[in-house]
C-alpha cells in the first residue's frame, strides 16, 4: 500500500481542467485544419480535372479522376485489411501466451491449494466447471465474432 499512496496523491493533484481545456481546444483547432485540408484537396481534384479537360473530352477527364479516387480509396481498404489481419493475428498470438501463462501459474499454485481443504474442494468444483464449459462448448471465441 505504501506504493500506491503516492500515485493516488499525483492524481488527485493533476489539474483536470486544465487538460479538459487543452482537448477542446485541439479538438477545435484540429476541426479547422481538417476542413481547410478538404478544401485544398478539392480544389486539386478540381484542377485536375480542368487540367485534363484541356487536353480531352471534360466525361473522359472526370471519369480518370473518377477512377484515381477509386483506385486510391481500394488501396487504403486493402492497406487497412491487411493491418486488421496482422493485428488479429498478433491478439491470438498474445492470448495463447497468456492460456500458457495461466497455465504455469495454476501449476505452480496447485501444491498450495492441495494443502489446504477448502482450496482444494474449490479447485476442484472450477476445474469441473471448466472442464464442462469446455466440452459444452460455452466461452468459445467463435460464437462471439459471427465473422470467424
Amino acid at each position: 500500500m505504501g506504493g500506491l499512496a503516492p500515485l493516488i496523491a499525483s492524481l488527485v493533484s493533476m489539474d483536470m481542467r486544465s487538460t479538459v481545456h487543452r482537448l477542446r481546444r485541439n479538438t477545435v483547432l484540429y476541426a479547422i485544419a481538417a476542413l481547410f485540408v478538404l478544401t485544398a484537396y478539392g480544389a486539386g481534384v478540381a484542377a485536375f480535372a480542368v487540367y485534363l479537360a484541356t487536353m480531352m473530352s471534360i466525361v473522359a477527364a472526370l471519369g480518370i479522376v473518377a477512377l484515381l479516387a477509386l483506385a486510391v480509396a481500394l488501396l487504403v481498404f486493402s492497406i487497412v485489411l491487411l493491418k486488421n489481419r496482422a493485428d488479429e493475428r498478433r491478439r491470438r498470438e498474445q492470448a495463447a501466451g497468456n492460456r500458457a501463462l495461466m497455465i504455469t501459474a495454476a501449476v505452480s499454485a496447485l501444491p498450495i491449494l492441495l494443502k489446504s481443504r477448502p482450496l482444494a474442494a474449490a479447485a476442484v468444483v472450477s476445474g469441473l466447471a471448466l472442464l464442462v464449459t469446455r466440452f459444452m462448448g460455452a466461452g468459445s471465441d467463435n460464437e462471439a465474432e459471427p465473422g470467424a
